[in-house]
């Protein structure tokens, strides 16, 4: 059976194409905007999670040091008391990725019911004694970088980060 060839085949006209052009503009700008907006969001929240583990890993490395009694030195040699020690540390450890002096701490004895105790918030840091029970809360005002997404989650485009834990002092030697 023999087909003629332009049966099978058929050049597409050029008519067809003239009334597409500039479609490709279009759909191009219908798919930027979500997928730049999703890329943006995913750098934003990798940023968000990187500042409160940060947080948390600061903390933790804070602990470490205040339940085993341990007191750090200052640059001229000097020892520090153990309240001192414990900021100190998780500043130092919080400055990987945040500005240390923008990271607040508060230390303080915990009652038999692991509650925070009445006005915490103003209490002077306090390390405690051998085996008494202890917390650490530390806290950073996270700014998100895209205003658009920070407009998502506060009226201001920050939000406050936050850490804490509870830790027994080991029975160490007091100075």
């Amino acid at each position: 059976m023999n087909v003629p060839r332009n049966k099978i085949w058929r050049q597409p006209s050029t008519s067809h194409w003239r009334y597409q052009s500039g479609n490709l503009t279009v759909e191009m700008a219908f798919l930027i905007l979500p997928f730049f907006l999703l890329l943006t969001g995913i750098m934003e929240f990798g940023w968000y999670f990187f500042h409160q583990h940060t947080l948390q890993f600061a903390t933790r490395e804070g602990m470490r040091l205040a339940l085993v009694g341990e007191t750090l030195m200052d640059d001229q040699g000097n020892p520090l008391s153990r309240e001192e020690s414990i900021i100190q540390t998780i500043k130092e450890k919080a400055s990987l990725a945040m500005d240390p002096n923008a990271v607040q701490v508060w230390i303080f004895k915990v009652g038999s019911n692991y509650e925070d105790p009445t006005g915490w918030e103003t209490l002077a840091p306090n390390a405690g004694n051998p085996a008494d029970y202890m917390r650490i809360k530390t806290s950073y005002e996270h700014e998100f970088l895209i205003p658009l997404i920070g407009q998502l989650f506060s009226n201001d485009g920050h939000i406050t980060l936050w850490a804490e834990g509870t830790y027994r002092n080991e029975l160490f030697q007091e100075v």
